[in-house]
């Protein structure tokens, strides 16, 4: 049986058997369309637990060691104008566009929201990084993060969750 120990002066991290690195994620910050003909990378603020997997450059999900991953998000896409909007959602890695990737969702209306959540297996070699890329020709369209809540109590819905584990 393989052990991995890592050692930082805040934490650490034993392991027995094959190392299993993961990364939770998410972005507390509404992120707005730069335009009609725009790529937009998701953005992640802020780490929940990660080992092994991080972000660089706010959009950057990082890879530190090879092997298959399951990257997951969830973004609250929201449009604030009348009329029906489109939005495209893909994967890029190391700066590029992963074929077979976008999806493409329908908005209808004014103040109309909807998740757009599904994960992918990505095969990765130490140093590389996926960024979520979206677009969409309506400028009203965004991501939408939302304060917490009262009334009853409820905690805040970050604009985008990124959950990213080792699974091969």
């Amino acid at each position: 049986s393989q052990v991995t120990v890592t050692w930082t002066p805040s934490t650490t991290h034993v392991m027995v058997g094959n190392p299993m690195y993961y990364g939770s994620f998410y972005d507390t910050t509404d992120q707005t369309n730069a335009g009609a003909t725009s790529v937009n990378k998701m953005t992640l603020n802020t780490t929940d637990l990660a080992y092994g997997v991080s972000i660089v450059s706010n959009s950057r999900i990082t890879i530190a060691n090879t092997g298959i991953y399951n990257l997951q998000f969830s973004a609250q896409v929201f449009k604030t104008s009348g009329g029906t909007s489109k939005i495209d959602i893909w994967l890029c890695k190391n700066g590029s566009n992963v074929a077979n990737t976008n999806t493409e969702l329908q908005l209808d209306g004014n103040n109309h929201g909807t998740v757009a959540a599904w994960n992918f297996f990505v095969n990765a070699v130490a140093g590389d990084y996926f960024e979520l890329c979206w677009s969409s020709a309506d400028t009203s369209v965004r991501l939408d993060y939302t304060a917490a809540q009262s009334s009853p109590t409820r905690p805040a819905i970050p604009s985008l969750i990124v959950t990213v584990q080792k699974i091969g």
